[in-house]
């Protein structure tokens, strides 16, 4: 009785093992899919670090405080009155790099809501050498603040110590006061001073000291 014949799927005795199968395309487009997934969550990551951190790695940038908002302790924008050599006497204040002491006159404007406070990185392209504060007053708050460097420039064109605008918070100075050339009518300013002093911390700590923050 003679052996059935082979199986037709059967590899024959003493015959080499078939090769594997050839991958389709579904097999390679799986695994390109995965890389280009893989590519996309670590780009996903990186710009997901860097909106955090303020967009280059680096030390995070200040926010800003938003508002209108109550101020922690009321700023108060004034005119000088008189300007003398220190010692500073008489209720004459001075602040750290000034070489006058200061003496401020009725003409001022009390501010206890802002609609807008940070603390503003170097920026020389924008005229900003060192850091700043940048203040936006609320609208009610802005027509005052026009007619008092209104009468602020009127004072520069005779070069009367009232062309000099000071800031004080607390009833301390805050930077040296500035001249004013023109009435501002944006309600948009900016408090700035030496290099030597006027740093991220003392911008920073400006801001936190109006904001509580």
């Amino acid at each position: 009785m003679g052996h059935p014949p082979p199986f037709p799927h059967d590899t024959p005795p003493g015959a080499p093992p078939p090769p594997p199968p050839a991958r389709g395309p579904g097999t390679a487009l799986i695994v390109i899919g995965a890389v280009i997934a893989g590519f996309i969550l670590l780009v996903a990551v990186v710009v997901g670090y860097l909106v955090a951190t303020g967009g280059d790695g680096g030390e995070p940038t200040p926010a800003a405080s938003s508002g209108p908002f109550d101020l922690r302790v009321p700023l108060t924008f004034a005119l000088v009155e008189k300007e003398s050599a220190p010692p500073c006497t008489g209720g004459a204040v001075t602040v750290t790099g000034a070489r006058s002491c200061y003496t401020f006159g009725e003409d001022d404007l009390t501010v206890r809501r802002l609609e807008k406070v940070r603390a503003a990185a170097p920026d020389p392209a924008k005229g900003n050498p060192g850091w700043v504060v940048e203040i936006t007053l609320t609208s009610a708050d802005a027509p005052g603040f026009a007619e008092l460097t209104r009468k602020a420039a009127e004072a520069s064109a005779s070069q009367l110590p009232a062309r000099l605008m000071g800031m004080l918070v607390g009833g301390g100075l805050v930077s040296e006061p500035a001249q004013v050339t023109q009435a501002i009518t944006g309600g948009e300013v900016q408090i700035s001073g030496p290099a030597g002093t006027f740093d991220r911390a003392h911008a920073e700590g400006i801001v936190g000291r109006l904001t509580g923050r």
